[in-house]
């Protein structure tokens, strides 16, 4: 006898056996045992999930002897020609190879005669997308009033190119990825029939590798068998460890993402290159690790998620954290990725996230993916911590409410770009309150500007960054240093809108005149008042200061706009 490759020595005989698809299993049994058997069935999902696994095994339920049955014998000679594939009454067609109308119309000629032995005669057509929207169309009465004894079963990766006629008329199930542990568990099994010796984090790593699909999965464990030979010509049983099977499938370790993850979030960018630098000498595909870099990502940004929503203590086992729909992973590996992310932000974890996925698509295009690697690699270590919103905004409230109350900030530091020469002194500028003009009019000064708060928050900020030269009786002359503010106050509109509220305030009829100071309070000329190049260190208010010092930013050029 030939030999068989594991994925069909292994396929599952039984509804039963169908890993990860209990959902379907079960509902296509209850519908046998209740003798509500559909006459057509749609099976939907991505590669190597079971969808013809299922097909044949519903076509030997249909047909078994001791059927319809939700547990076929898979003893009797209908069951045994279905499950290798030479019925003459369950026909396995080929979608790409028989998409055309001529075909389609064979079919349609085929059904209306009898099964030849079987109770059911059963077309399963696999990659049903492929057929052409004519063919579709001369199949849709057919499809929607087949004969008794006929009943289709359509199998696709691609529903979405199917026609909604098509849809309608038949029962559809999806079929899910395979979870990571539901594979393990199944490769173990075939691993130990048929005697190989292969460690848990090796299984870990293959059932990582087929992405869902436990074909992949065997297809590799097949290629693992292959490489495999006893030790000293004997017939030990070969052993194969998780270091082994990287270099079989030309993998990158697991370690090296936990190390790199390890450099970007402490900002060691140098570490970043030389991880780069020795998986490439090691011969691994710069490609892979990028894509393997994105999905690590994705799960210290999960891991941190599971792990806020938890709440986990100090003493709290990481391991329980999480489930498998959010992270189809072993225990162990979901502690290490909540450990290393226990001082990290979501926000900043966000951003890695983002930008890693961005740069793996740069690297997918790139002609020197290695180059290309390094690059987004540094620029995610040298990437500012992010702040929570939350938390600058409470900031800028600080900042604003010391503002309005003639508070300077205290311990304000502005961190500016490195450059070669050294930054000018920056001259200090007094704040609203601090010019002393006669007894108790700082104090009016300084209610008026509250007020103007309570009514136009936007005015006082503008407001605040002024000084009360004279006060009512004497007309209102405010002083103003800084051009943006003088510009924005002298606005007819908004001139007219602070002598309402000035009217209201002093409870009398104010004139509002605003005038343009030098940092001494002197006041200027008018020439002073136009616009025109000045040093950006002299044309900083203590919102400006505080705004730079949160946002980590720094000045580059000032332009005035009287707009």
């Amino acid at each position: 006898m030939s030999y068989l490759v594991i994925a069909r020595k292994w396929r599952p005989q039984r509804f039963e056996d169908i890993a990860g698809q209990e959902h379907i299993s079960r509902t296509l049994q209850n519908a046998i045992r209740a003798g509500r058997i559909a006459h057509a069935y749609l099976f939907t999902g991505v590669r190597g999930v079971g969808k013809t696994t299922a097909a044949r095994i519903l076509a030997k339920a249909l047909n078994c002897d001791e059927g319809p049955t939700p547990t076929p014998c898979n003893k009797c000679g209908h069951c045994e020609e279905i499950a290798q594939g030479n019925s003459i009454d369950v026909l396995e067609i080929d979608g790409a190879s028989n998409r055309g109308i001529d075909e389609v119309r064979q079919i349609i000629e085929n059904v209306r005669y009898q099964p030849a032995k079987c109770r059911f005669k059963v077309y399963i057509i696999d990659e049903v997308h492929q057929v052409t929207k004519d063919a579709f169309n001369a199949l849709l009465k057919t499809l929607e009033e087949p004969p008794p004894s006929v009943k289709f079963i359509l199998a696709t990766t691609e529903p979405h190119r199917l026609p909604d006629t098509i849809l309608s008329r038949c029962q559809r199930y999806d079929f899910r990825r395979i979870n990571l542990r539901e594979i393990v568990q199944r490769l173990g099994a075939i691993a130990k029939s048929e005697g190989l010796d292969i460690s848990q984090g090796a299984l870990v790593l293959l059932a990582r590798e087929a992405d869902g699909s436990m074909r992949d999965a065997q297809s590799l464990l097949e290629q693992v068998l292959a490489f495999a030979e006893p030790a000293d010509g004997t017939d030990k049983a070969a052993s194969i460890d998780e270091s082994l099977l990287q270099e079989i499938l030309g993998l990158a370790e697991r370690r090296v993402l936990y190390e790199l993850s390890a450099a970007v979030l402490t900002g060691d960018a140098r570490r970043c290159v030389e991880l780069v630098a020795e998986v490439v000498n090691q011969g691994r595909d710069p490609n892979r690790l990028s894509r393997d870099l994105v999905e690590h990502f994705r799960n210290l940004l999960v891991a941190r998620l599971l792990a806020e929503g938890d709440a986990p203590s100090p003493g709290k086992d990481l391991s329980t954290i999480g489930s498998a729909p959010l992270l189809d992973l072993p225990d162990q590996e979901i502690a290490a990725l909540s450990e290393q992310t226990r001082e990290v932000s979501v926000d900043m974890l966000l951003d890695y996230f983002d930008f890693m996925a961005g740069g793996d698509e740069e690297i997918g295009r790139s002609a020197m993916p290695r180059f290309a690697l390094e690059t987004v690699l540094i620029r995610l270590a040298t990437l500012p911590k992010a702040l929570p919103v939350g938390e600058m905004v409470e900031r800028l409230e600080r900042l604003e409410g010391r503002l309005l109350t003639g508070v300077r900030p205290t311990g304000v530091s502005i961190r500016m770009k490195e450059s070669s020469a050294p930054s000018p002194p920056v001259p200090a500028v007094p704040s609203p309150g601090e010019v002393s003009t006669r007894g108790g009019e700082t104090h009016a000064w300084q209610e008026f500007v509250a007020f103007v708060s309570t009514e136009q928050k936007f005015l006082a900020s503008h407001l605040a960054s002024g000084s009360a030269l004279t006060l009512p009786p004497d007309p209102l002359r405010i002083g103003v240093s800084e051009r943006h503010h003088l510009a924005f106050l002298q606005d007819s509109d908004n001139l007219a809108t602070l002598k309402d509220l000035a009217k209201r305030f002093f409870a009398q009829d104010v004139l509002v005149q605003v005038a343009s100071v030098a940092s001494d309070n002197t006041p200027t000329s008018p020439d002073a008042t136009m616009p025109g190049s000045m040093n950006p260190a002299e044309e900083r208010s203590p919102m400006v200061k505080e705004a730079l010092r949160i946002f980590g930013g720094s000045i580059r050029d000032v332009r005035w706009d009287n707009g």
